[in-house]
Parts: C-alpha cells; structure tokens; sequence
C-alpha cells in the first residue's frame, strides 16, 4: 500500500456514506459511528508518524470530515428535539464555514481548511454527541455545540481573511 493514511480516509468516506442506511442511535449507526470516528484519528497518526503527510492526503482527509458530518446530521437531525433556533445557527455556523472556505480559494486558488484547535474540539463534541443524547435531553447539548462549532468557525474565518 503505497499511503495507508489515504485509504484509511476512503474508508471513512464510503462508510460515511452507510451510515445513511442507518436507524439513528441503533446498534449498526453505533458500529459504522465508532468507526468513522477511529478512521480520522488514524488516518491522520499513520500520515505523521510514518511519512505519508501530503497535500492530497490532507484534503482527503477535510473531505471525509465533511462527508461524515453531513451524514451524521442527516441521520441524526430527525431525532433531535431541534427548535427553529438551533436550526438557524447550525446555518449560520455552516455558512461561515463555507464563507471560509471560499476566501481561502479565492486567495489561495486552492481548497484551504485549518485543523486548529476549536475545530478538532467541535469534533470530538460530535464525536460524544450520539452517546450523550442516550443519556440526556438534547437542548443543552446542542446549545453547548452550537457554541464551539461557531468559535471554531468564526476562528478560521478570521485566520482565512488575515492569512497571507
């Protein structure tokens, strides 16, 4: 195997994409779940620690990120207790980060994400969150995110405009 990181990435993706076949918060949601998440930690490990950092590497990596939060939130949303509110942030919180995304292209004529901090914490918040809902009510839980997802996003925004 030439880059294992990558494949390791892939693997995320197509799993990802299962977990749309999925019953929310049931036993195969948990297992492909788990994994996804076990995916991006590895991917990334394998990629520092044995010299398979590249560039492609790390936009597939950003990639399957997404892939997985689009299907965790299409799966996930229907059991949520979600006022109008929250929906509205998560929009807000996904346009900004789109806005970021944008910025970085315009300036940089490539795709650009940082993977700082606030965004790996975002992460790990809805990484814990399907494990959470099974222990308490969702409102709390989802202001809380909401919170961190919109630092996370206002600070890569904000290191998107001033990067040179």
């Amino acid at each position: 195997m030439k880059n294992l990181a990558n494949y390791i990435s892939i693997s995320r993706i197509i799993l990802a994409i299962l977990l749309l076949f999925t019953e929310p918060l049931s036993i195969y949601f948990f297992t492909i779940f788990i994994l996804c998440g076990i995916s991006d930690v590895l991917d990334g490990y394998i990629a520092r620690n044995h010299g398979e950092n590249t560039s492609f590497g790390a936009k597939l990596d950003s990639f399957g990120d997404i892939v997985f939060f689009l299907s965790f939130l299409i799966v996930i949303i229907p059991v949520l207790n979600i006022n109008y509110m929250i929906i509205l942030w998560i929009i807000i919180i996904f346009l900004i980060k789109i806005s970021s995304i944008c910025i970085g292209f315009m300036k940089f004529g490539k795709f650009v994400m940082f993977h700082t901090y606030l965004n790996k914490l975002t992460g790990a918040s809805l990484v814990l969150l399907p494990f959470l809902l099974i222990l308490t009510a969702s409102d709390n839980i989802l202001i809380i995110l909401c919170l961190i997802a919109t630092f996370a996003s206002l600070e890569e925004l904000s290191i998107m405009i001033l990067c040179k």
